[in-house]
């Protein structure tokens, strides 16, 4: 199976991009850091001063310009495997990783002060001792990196501005900072080390316009406004953009301790709403309140058909009204500025949309749309002109209780067990039949995934929607580390079906074999999956009825989509009791934004709404329409959850306009 649809089932991605040839041989080592001790992966040295990372015992912290990624625990045969060009490859970031995370096998990447990348692995944790194995790759003229860091200018550095809620990048279409809304500025240099107190809004004089020594200024089309601040650190400011501040491009500049950062380019747009998320991440699960009781809905409190709720987040436009920087702001109804609120991929009614009272901080309130199709991970997306929101979900069901989800199989008493359980993995078991086509080719497979994976991933809705919804997937979502954990043992595996038996081996938390016949749809009937159990996963049988897969009645259709226009994709046929999801992307690399739908088999149709497609770049990419039977119980000692499925997935090439 080509490796472009792994990620139907797992996502093994290691770090990959070109970069340039190395300047000096490789340099490998150990270091065992104490805590309050700097590592220095440019030179291999462990100081009390200085270097890329700081280790204080309960955090790695980068210094200075460098930036970490952290992979996962992976062991030895990723890190191994890690080359120079896959290094480059990693989202590099300023935030620490933190000890909890940091154990046994841990593999994480730096990009070093000087320019340069690092693999590194957690040999061991005693205490609050740190030993490690690094290999550093050592890059010919680094761009964008001053050559000695000790030499580099002690000024802020800006890295990029972000909404407080949405984190959308700066490269995305629908991306800007609304005057009024509530943003964050990361980089180097800001301001003190330590995160500081959260300011009080309602305080004499409400939020400061300079805090430990740090200011921001914001000129646009000549005019210069000074954003309130809310807290401060080395490497993050939170403030509030004035309302005041024009519509335009314009320099954004901090201020610390005297010395004032080179101007970085700010994008003011009239609106561009970020929805809070309930794990602060900018997709999945939302924070969606109860308007009469304020309580947060859940998997086993939904909201209803017809019933009022709050959205939560920054970002609607400008009230000039308000002094954005003093509670309680004024609760204008902004109805100036255009908005709509689709839920389910239905629009719902707008009751209020403005300031919560608290400097950048928004209220948006609708009424949950009587005909919304019902789930556990409803979508919800707010756009304002041509710019769309991040999609958040929200748990809906007729009696406002506990939601269920068929496409899962799970419902939210299940879903919420998951996402508490103790220890924070869940060990889970995925079984597929799959078969691929791509250009008039057919390529079929027998699955087995048995993997620890992160129980947040559960109360979140990792890249998972509700039938009837579609959601956005940003790029930097295709973490490796922001799904799967460690691989568990399941023993042997085999596959009995219409056309024989495979084996899909033994071990490794992915086991995989090439059916026989090559394809699904041409042998249809029943699959068994037996496993002989493991030293993690005891011994299992399930069965799956795999036929009478959909066929597209519409392909030639969709070949070329009008992004403001939206697409509908038709079948004929379909799994019974089935879903049917259509995934799409620019691009064909993980890391790119990507969109997933949902819906029934027995609909024949999925529309991909312009509320959706609006936050997809242009450009050539492609669809993927899969087809799923009803997923069946797997059942072994030492797995929380086990799924297994028939699935036929489509590949198209697509232009999205």
């Amino acid at each position: 199976m080509s490796s472009r649809y792994a990620k139907h089932c797992m996502a093994i991605v290691v770090l990959t991009i070109a970069c340039s040839s190395a300047a000096r041989a490789d340099q490998s080592g150990n270091a065992t850091l104490a805590a309050n001790t700097f590592l220095n992966l440019d030179t291999g040295g462990v100081s009390s001063t200085g270097g890329d990372l700081l280790w204080n015992g309960t955090m790695l912290t980068p210094q200075g310009r460098a930036g970490t990624y952290n992979l996962g625990k992976y062991g030895s045969r990723a890190f191994k495997a890690i080359r120079a060009k896959d290094a480059s490859a990693a989202p590099y970031n300023v935030l620490p990783i933190l000890a909890g995370t940091l154990v046994a096998g841990d593999v994480f990447g730096v990009h070093t002060n000087g320019g340069n990348y690092a693999k590194g692995m957690v040999a061991a944790v005693n205490g609050t001792s740190l030993a490690l194995q690094f290999t550093t790759f050592f890059i010919a003229n680094p761009a964008g990196f001053i050559a000695n860091a000790a030499a580099a200018n002690s000024a802020p550095i800006i890295a990029q501005l972000q909404n407080n809620y949405s984190f959308l990048l700066p490269a995305v279409p629908n991306y800007g900072i609304a005057p009024g809304s509530l943003f964050i500025i990361t980089g180097t240099g800001l301001s003190t080390s330590p995160l500081s107190a959260l300011q009080s809004s309602s305080a004499s004089g409400g939020l400061p316009t300079t805090l430990n020594q740090t200011s921001i200024s914001v000129t646009v089309a000549g005019v210069t406004t000074t954003p309130a601040l809310y807290y401060t650190s080395a490497t993050q400011l939170g403030a509030v953009l004035p309302s005041t501040t024009p519509v335009g491009t314009g320099t954004i500049t901090v201020t610390y301790n005297g010395q004032a950062s080179a101007p970085a380019p700010i994008h003011v747009v009239a609106s561009a709403l970020g929805l809070d998320t309930l794990y602060g991440t900018g997709n999945g699960a939302g924070v969606v309140t109860n308007n009469t009781t304020g309580l947060t809905f859940g998997p086993t409190s939904s909201a209803m058909p017809g019933q009022v709720v709050v959205l939560w987040g920054s970002g609607i436009g400008a009230d000039t009204n308000n002094d954005d920087r003093t509670f309680p702001l004024n609760q204008d109804n902004l109805t100036n500025i255009p908005m709509q609120v689709f839920v389910g991929g239905i629009s719902a009614n707008i009751l209020y949309r403005g300031r919560s009272q608290y400097p950048g901080v928004d209220q948006i309130d609708i009424t949950i749309p009587s005909n919304v199709s019902p789930g556990c991970f409803v979508s919800v997306v707010a756009v304002t002109g041509a710019i769309v929101s991040n999609t958040i979900t929200v748990p809906v069901d007729p009696s406002g209780g506990v939601c269920s989800d068929p496409a899962s199989g799970l419902n939210g008493t299940q879903i919420q067990s998951l996402a508490n359980k103790a220890g924070g993995n869940v060990n889970s078991v995925a079984l597929s039949v799959t078969q691929v086509s791509e250009g008039g080719k057919l390529n079929a497979m027998a699955l087995a995934i048995a993997l620890s994976l992160s129980s947040a991933n559960y109360g979140k809705g990792y890249e998972y929607a509700s039938q009837g919804s579609c959601i956005i997937v940003p790029p930097e979502q295709a973490s490796i580390n922001n799904l799967f954990q460690t691989p568990l043992d399941a023993g042997t595996i085999q596959v009995t079906g219409p056309t024989g038996n495979v084996s899909l081996g033994n071990g490794g938390g992915l086991y995989q074999g090439q059916l026989p016949s090559g394809s699904v749809t041409a042998s249809p009937g029943t699959y068994t999956f037996t496993g002989s159990g493991g030293k993690d996963i005891g011994n299992f049988t399930v069965a799956i009825n795999v036929q009478g897969a959909l066929t597209l009645t519409n392909q030639s259709a969709l070949a070329t989509i009008t992004r403001s226009q939206g697409a509908t994709v038709t079948w004929s046929g379909g799994f019974s009791n089935g879903d049917v999801q259509v995934e799409g992307a620019v691009g064909d690399q993980y890391g790119t934004i990507r969109f997933y739908c949902h819906a029934p088999s027995s609909a024949g149709q999925l529309t991909i709404p312009s509320s959706i497609l609006l936050a997809m770049p242009p450009g050539g990419g492609h669809l993927v329409v899969s087809n799923t039977t009803a997923p069946k119980t797997v059942s072994a000692s030492g797995i929380d959850i086990g799924l297994a499925v028939g699935s036929v997935l489509i590949r198209l090439d697509s232009n999205f306009k």
